[in-house]
Parts: structure tokens; sequence; C-alpha cells
């Protein structure tokens, strides 16, 4: 397989991130920040369905490929990916998945049988209220996992609260706001380490790695959203990276590192 994109900081791959991922080598990942489906779908495994349960103004095919996946199914596949990550990390390295509140002790299990440590839950508030049946939806989760023992933080002066309003009419039905993303980068991505994001949708956390001068490595299972992120990736000109911290900083992230 050859990449999708790559500038020789960014790599993207189309296909299928369990082979994508088993052709990279030991131990070459620094951090991985990913958005996997969610699978959420129904209350009960019989009423799943995408428009019902997560949005009600996609059609089925404009939705997310992978998104209508029993909990079973969801629980295998990410087994697979935990493992992946686990031999792919390097010692101490760390995981943030964003998840919803029905599947994060599925995901968090399954991670764990794959010799990942788990740590605290993180929350996403997203600062406005969302759908919901009696209280109304106003944060997501991210699981956060290491491979064994954690590597030190780059700063301390982040919370496990994280307040960040959502992307409105993105490029994705589920893409996550940049500067939540370069926080979390700012906290656990060494500097010489290499993110992955093997569900990178629009390319979310591909833009934001080489926006704080990170290497990245992206899988994407649908076509047309590769195009988006190589679409993306070519709007900041690599001379023009802005070093870390004035990168973080421009998105309201002052003493990093």
């Amino acid at each position: 397989m050859t990449p999708y994109y790559d500038d020789g900081t960014i790599a993207l791959w189309f296909g299928d991130c369990l082979e994508v991922m088993a052709g990279l080598p030991d131990q070459s990942i620094g951090t991985v920040l990913t958005d996997p489906p969610y699978s959420s779908g129904g209350r009960r495994e019989n009423s799943r369905s995408l428009r019902t349960a997560m949005t009600r103004a996609a059609e089925d095919e404009d939705w997310i490929r992978g998104d209508a996946m029993s909990t079973n199914g969801f629980i295998y596949m990410m087994r697979l990916c935990g493992l992946q990550w686990r031999r792919l990390l390097r010692q101490g390295g760390h995981i943030l998945s964003f998840i919803d509140w029905r599947m994060a002790s599925h995901l968090a299990a399954a991670l764990e049988t794959a010799d990942l440590r788990q740590h605290p839950i993180l929350v996403w508030d997203k600062a406005r209220l969302g759908m919901g049946t009696i209280f109304r939806n106003q944060h997501e989760f991210i699981v956060h996992m290491t491979a064994g023992n954690p590597a030190p933080p780059n700063r301390r002066d982040v919370g496990n609260v994280l307040s960040c309003p959502p992307v409105r009419d993105g490029d994705h039905p589920t893409e996550k706001p940049d500067a939540l993303l370069q926080k979390l980068l700012s906290v656990v991505a060494p500097d010489d380490g290499v993110v992955l994001d093997p569900f990178a949708g629009s390319g979310a956390t591909l833009y934001a790695a080489r926006t704080m001068g990170l290497k990245a490595i992206g899988v994407e299972a649908d076509e047309r959203y590769c195009e988006v992120i190589a679409r993306r990736l070519q709007q900041i000109p690599l001379g023009l990276v802005a070093p870390r911290r004035e990168a973080a900083e421009s998105a309201g992230l002052p003493g990093v590192l």
C-alpha cells in the first residue's frame, strides 16, 4: 500500500486501519488521539439505527462508516486496535479516544484487555446543549489509556474537564474542534513522537498536529474524507508551520512546555 497523501510530515492512508497499523513498525508512535465510530445506536441492540439515534438530519449514506456495529462488534474492533496500539506505542505512550456515555465502559474494557493501562476519564464540556429526552446532552467522554506506566506530561495545568464549543457545519458529522485537540496534544504528545489517528474523519487530529509542528499518521476508510483531509493539509504550507508554543498560544493555550 502507498499513502493517499504524504508530505514528509503528515501521512494519510486510505483503507482499513487494522491492515495499515499492522504494517507500521513496533514502538514507532508517540501518541494515539482518535475518534472511532461510537456505534451507540439505540438503547437496546435491536433498536440500533443511525438516523434516529445519532442525528435527525443525515441519511445513512451520508453518515459514518462502521457506526452501525453491534456492541460486540465495537468491542471486538477496539480490542484489535488496542493490541496494535500496545505494539506501536513507545513505552508510556498515551491514548486519548473520544466516546459517548453508552460505549465508554465498553471501550475502556476492550483496551484494558489489550494490556493497556486505564487512567481517569476526561470530560469534554461542549459549553452548549445538545439533544436529550430529559436532561440535554452537553458532554462527551475521552478515554485515557497508556502503554504501561505513563510518560510524564508536557504540562500539568490542564484539568480533566475541558470546555470547548463543538464544530458546527464542519467537513465531517462528528468533527472535533481544533483548539480541543491541540490542548490534548499539548499535554501528552512528545515533540519527537508521531501522532496516530486510525479514524481520521476529516483530518482534525492531523491538522492540529501539523499546526503544532508534530508529525502524524492518519488512516481513513472513506475516500471522500481522504479528499477532504488532503485538501485541508495543503492549506498549511510546510514552511509556514508555527512552532509548537506559538501554535498552542494561538489556540488559547498559553504556557505549553
